[in-house]
């Protein structure tokens, strides 16, 4: 198996899809079958007519048969991000994520994409980075019995906004209180060994009204995971989402919060600081493929 080994930092390239749906039974496990429409594996019992109704919406999908209650986050013909009603008696209502394989293209290209989102979600969490909490995994059948989606079944983050929806309205200070509250999840990206390859103004979500509340991060299907924390990854991850937020911040923002950052993880020698900001500026200015994001390291 190919492995990738830089300044001491040891990974496996990827995980088997035995090791991926190990980590699904651990965290997921009740199996629910519906026929011969779909096969889920859910937090518990209490999932299932959430996952029937999931279903049921992919399957009117796929035959352009949309009922027109289904609120739509997202519909494209490879993804589509859907609220589910609220569970009875818990008023928990939840995110479905499916991304589409009906068409040929599809399925050879994003086949392994919504297995990437669940075991990267579910790893996430163990390594104590805020996202959505995740409550199930399903794949749902077409023709043949072969998986027509993937489903990701997640908590819904109503309430939250991505960070760009808050900076678009702010005044010059809220938007550097915005801002500098996002250290903390950088933070923990860096102590998880987490390259999520794309933390942009669109990922990063944030309460308006609640200061205090956790800064969650969305869209993990391409991420990384690696042993041991990565001053590289960690400048690229902040370089990269600084560039994202540019048009609504100052550079005098992006200093003291690149400042902050760095001290919040303890690097703190002159020479130290002076490399790390010269990587910072360099993914600052840079654009880069998917592919050579993912080989940062």
């Amino acid at each position: 198996m190919p492995r990738n080994i830089r300044e001491g930092i040891i990974t496996i390239d990827g995980w088997s899809a035995l090791n991926r749906r190990r980590i699904i039974k651990n965290a997921l496990r009740f199996e629910y079958r519906d026929s011969s429409k779909a096969k889920w594996w859910l937090k518990d019992e209490s999932l299932v007519p959430a996952a029937q109704s999931i279903t049921e919406t992919i399957r009117n999908i796929t035959d352009h048969s949309l009922r027109a209650n289904t609120e739509f986050c997202k519909l494209t013909d490879r993804k589509a991000v859907f609220r589910v009603k609220p569970l009875e008696g818990s008023g928990r209502s939840l995110v479905a994520k499916a991304f589409l394989l009906s068409r040929l293209e599809n399925r050879f290209k994003y086949h392994k994409y919504g297995l990437d989102e669940v075991t990267n979600l579910l790893k996430a969490a163990d390594r104590g980075i805020n996202a959505p909490r995740i409550y199930g995994y399903g794949h749902i059948y077409g023709l043949f019995r072969l998986v027509g989606a993937n489903v990701v079944i997640s908590e819904d983050l109503l309430g939250l906004s991505p960070i760009k929806n808050l900076l678009l309205k702010g005044t010059d200070n809220e938007r550097h209180q915005i801002f500098m509250r996002t250290i903390p999840l950088f933070v923990s990206l860096y102590k998880a060994g987490c390259n999520h390859i794309d933390v942009n103004s669109g990922a990063v979500m944030l309460s308006e009204r609640n200061l205090n509340h956790e800064v969650l991060l969305l869209d993990f299907q391409h991420a990384r995971f690696y042993d041991k924390p990565s001053n590289e990854i960690l400048m690229f991850e902040a370089g990269h989402f600084a560039q994202a937020c540019r048009n609504w911040i100052s550079i005098e923002t992006v200093n003291e919060w690149l400042d902050e950052l760095l001290r919040a993880v303890g690097i703190n020698s002159t020479d130290e600081i002076r490399k790390m900001k010269r990587c910072f500026s360099y993914y600052f200015k840079a654009e880069l493929s998917r592919k050579h994001r993912k080989q940062i390291v």
